[in-house]
C-alpha cells in the first residue's frame, strides 16, 4: 500500500500499519472512537493500556490543541528531540476530543513526532492525530518488518505501508523512550528507549527519575503487562555464563532445540551445532545493533517463516546497561522473559519444564510435517 492511499484510509476512519524509526505502528484517527476500537480488537490489547498519539510536528500539536500549555522542560525536549524516538506524556486539554480509550480515561496523553520519512509523510497527508501502538498481537514481539505485521494482523487491518526491514534503514528497532513531562520541575522515565536519562537531563535542565513500584493505571505502554514475549521460555544470563546455560539446556532432552541470542563471537561457537539456533546480536558492546535485531530474532525463535522454532531461549544480558539503548534492550528482554521467571532472571523450573515439553512435542509434529511434505512449511501469507 502506498503512503497516499494509507493517509486517505486513516482520514476516513480506517486502520493501517506503517513504519517508524522505532517499530511498525498500527494507526487510527485518535479522535475516531470506532477506528481506535478496531486497533484494540486487532491487537487484543487491554483497555487500560493507553495509546501514544503521533503528530506531524510540534506546531501540529499546538494546532490540534491536544494538551494544555507545555512546561519549560517539555518544550526544550520537544524542540531538541522531535522528530525522534521520544514520547512525552503531557496534560490532556479539554479541547482534545480524543477517543476515551486512547488515554485509558487518564488526564494525560502520550505524544510523539516520528522521524521516519514514511511516517512523516503519512501524518502530513492524513492531517489527523494518529493513535498508534506497535502493529502486533498484544504481548508478542514488536514488528520491525511488514511481514511481521501480517503474521499477526493479516485480515484484521486495512493495509500496511511496507518500508522493508527497519534494521536496514538505520532505525532504532525498539519502542520510544516515554517520559512523564507533566511536572515543571522534574521528569520521570516511564519506559526506557534510545534517548538516555543523561540526554534528558542535559536538555531539560531538571532532574530525571525512573518510574518504580507496581502500576495499576499505567500512563504509558510497556508499564503493566507482559510485552515482547516469544512463545518459548527465555532465560537471561550474563555473557560469561552463556555457554554453561546452553549446555544445561541441551542436557534436558535429546529433542531440545535451543535458541541463542548473544554477540557474534559467542554465536560463532555454535555454527556447527544443529541443536542450537544462534542469532547474533551484533558485535560485543554494540547496543544499537542489538536493539535493531532483537525483535526479529525473537520471531525467528518462534518459527516464523520457514523456521522450525526453538524450545527454550538463552539470551545474553547487555553489558553496561545502566542507561540509554543498552538499558532499553535489557528492559525489553526482562519483559519478554517475565512469565515463568524469578526475580534473578532465571527460569522458573516448573513453568519452564511444562512449556519445554509442549514445545518439543510441537516441534516433533512440525518435523514430521516437513518430512511428509518434503518441502518447507508454507507461511500463511502465501496462501
Amino acid at each position: 500500500m502506498d503512503v497516499g492511499a494509507a493517509a486517505r484510509i486513516l482520514a476516513q476512519g480506517g486502520v493501517v500499519a506503517f513504519p517508524t524509526e522505532t517499530v511498525y505502528g498500527l494507526g487510527a484517527d485518535a479522535r475516531n472512537a470506532q477506528a481506535v476500537s478496531r486497533v484494540f480488537r486487532a491487537k487484543g490489547r487491554p483497555s487500560d493500556n493507553p495509546l501514544i498519539v503521533h503528530v506531524a510536528s510540534l506546531d501540529s500539536l499546538h494546532k490540534l490543541k491536544l494538551t494544555t500549555a507545555l512546561s519549560t522542560p517539555a518544550i526544550s525536549l520537544a524542540k531538541s528531540l522531535w522528530p525522534g524516538p521520544l514520547t512525552l506524556v503531557l496534560p490532556l486539554a479539554h479541547t482534545a476530543r480524543l477517543a476515551p480509550t486512547v488515554t485509558a480515561g487518564l488526564n494525560t496523553v502520550g505524544v510523539r513526532v516520528p522521524q521516519h520519512p514514511v511516517a512523516a509523510t503519512l501524518l502530513a497527508g492524513a492531517n489527523v492525530p494518529v493513535a498508534a501502538p506497535s502493529a502486533n498481537t498484544s504481548g508478542r514481539p514488536s514488528p520491525t518488518s511488514a511481514m511481521h505485521v501480517l503474521t499477526d494482523l493479516d485480515g484484521l487491518i486495512d493495509g500496511v505501508v511496507d518500508a522493508g526491514e527497519l534494521y536496514q534503514l538505520h532505525a532504532v528497532g525498539i519502542e520510544s523512550t516515554v517520559v512523564d513531562a507533566t511536572q515543571p520541575d522534574r521528569l520521570t522515565v516511564l519506559r526506557p528507549g534510545a534517548v538516555s536519562r543523561a540526554t534528558l537531563e542535559r536538555i531539560s535542565g531538571v532532574p530525571v527519575e525512573e518510574a518504580t513500584g507496581s502500576v495499576e493505571r499505567p500512563k504509558a505502554p510497556g508499564m503493566k503487562y507482559r510485552h515482547y514475549a516469544p512463545r518459548a521460555p527465555m532465560r537471561l544470563v550474563e555473557r560469561e555464563q552463556v555457554k554453561n546455560a546452553v549446555s544445561k539446556a541441551l542436557e534436558t532432552s535429546s529433542y531440545v532445540r535451543v535458541g541463542l541470542w548473544a554477540d557474534h563471537d559467542i554465536c560463532a561457537c555454535y555454527n556447527k551445532n544443529s541443536k542450537v539456533v544462534a542469532v547474533s546480536s551484533g558485535a560485543r558492546h554494540d547496543a544499537l545493533a542489538a536493539a535493531r535485531g532483537l525483535y526479529s530474532a525473537l520471531r525467528d525463535f518462534d518459527g516464523e517463516g520457514n523456521q522450525l522454532g526453538v524450545d527454550i531461549i538463552i539470551a545474553s544480558i547487555p553489558e553496561n546497561a545502566d542507561d540509554g539503548i543498552a538499558q532499553a534492550v535489557l528492559n525489553r528482554l526482562s519483559k519478554a522473559a517475565s512469565e515463568g521467571c524469578k526475580g534473578d532472571g532465571s527460569v522458573n523450573r516448573n513453568t519452564s519444564d511444562h512449556h519445554l515439553q509442549q514445545c518439543q512435542s510441537s516441534r516433533r509434529r512440525k518435523i514430521e510435517t516437513v518430512t511428509t511434505l518434503n518441502s518447507p512449511i508454507k507461511d500463511r501469507h502465501d496462501s
